[in-house]
C-alpha cells in the first residue's frame, strides 16, 4: 500500500536535507555576511599560562570592511591595561607597564594572550587558512543550537586542534576551544555581549600619545 506525504512532511523532509547539507564553506559564509558591519564583544573564559590555567577577559571592537580590530584585554592581571590593533598589514601590541606600542608586520607578530589572532572572531576565513574545518555536526548550546566545527592546525599555529560553535539563527562565533596534541585544552573562550556598534577607524588606532612607538 502506498503512502501518501503531505506538503508538510515533504517541506520538513527538504530542509532537513539542506541542513545536513550545510557545508563549512557556507557557514563561513554565512557568518562574513553577517558580521559585515561594525560590533563589539567580550571574549572570555580560561587559557593556559606559564604559570598554570588563567582566567582571560577581553573587549574587542571590529570593523571588519576596514580589515582594523582591536581588542583591550581585563584579565588576567599580567595584561590588564594592555591592548592589541590588528590592521590590514601590522600588529600594534601595547604595553601598559612600560607604555609602549610595538608595530610588527602581521605575518611575523605575535598576538598575546588569545592563542589566535582578534580577527579570527570576526574573519573565520583566514582562520580557516590555518586549520582544516570540518563540520561535525550541532549542539545547543544557551543561546541556541549551534554548528559545531572541528579541525586540525597547521604547524606553527601553537595549538593542533580547534573546536569552533557557530550560532545557527545569528550566524557569528559562540566558543573557541583549543587543544594540543594530546586533546589538552589550551585555552577555552566564549564570545559574550555580542552586539552591533558604531565605530571609526580612528577610536580602533587610537593609543597614549605619550607612548614609545616601537617598530619591529
Amino acid at each position: 500500500m502506498s503512502v501518501r506525504r503531505s506538503p508538510f512532511w515533504i517541506l520538513a523532509l527538504g530542509l532537513m536535507g539542506l541542513t545536513l547539507a550545510q557545508s563549512v564553506a557556507e557557514i563561513l559564509e554565512l557568518v562574513e555576511k553577517n558580521l559585515a558591519s561594525p560590533w563589539q564583544a567580550v571574549v572570555q573564559g580560561q587559557v593556559q599560562g606559564p604559570s598554570g590555567t588563567e582566567n582571560l577577559q577581553a573587549r574587542v571592537y571590529a570593523l571588519p570592511k576596514e580589515n582594523l580590530y582591536r581588542i583591550e584585554f581585563l584579565k588576567p592581571g599580567s595584561l590588564e591595561g594592555n591592548f592589541t590593533v590588528v590592521t590590514e598589514k601590522e600588529v600594534w601590541n601595547y604595553l601598559y607597564l612600560t607604555n609602549q606600542l610595538i608595530i610588527s608586520p602581521k605575518e611575523k607578530a605575535q598576538v598575546q594572550g588569545l592563542g589566535f589572532s582578534p580577527q579570527g572572531l570576526g574573519d573565520l576565513k583566514a582562520l580557516s587558512e590555518r586549520v582544516s574545518l570540518r563540520l561535525a555536526g550541532e549542539e545547543r548550546l544557551p543561546e541556541g543550537p549551534a554548528w559545531r566545527l572541528v579541525g586540525q592546525a597547521k604547524e606553527g599555529q601553537g595549538f593542533a586542534r580547534l573546536e569552533l560553535y557557530i550560532l545557527k539563527a545569528d550566524p557569528r562565533p559562540l566558543r573557541f576551544l583549543f587543544l594540543d596534541e594530546a586533546g589538552k585544552v589550551l585555552a577555552d573562550l566564549k564570545v559574550v555581549e555580542f552586539k552591533r556598534a558604531s565605530l571609526t577607524p580612528s577610536q580602533l588606532k587610537r593609543y597614549p600619545k605619550d607612548a614609545q612607538v616601537v617598530r619591529r
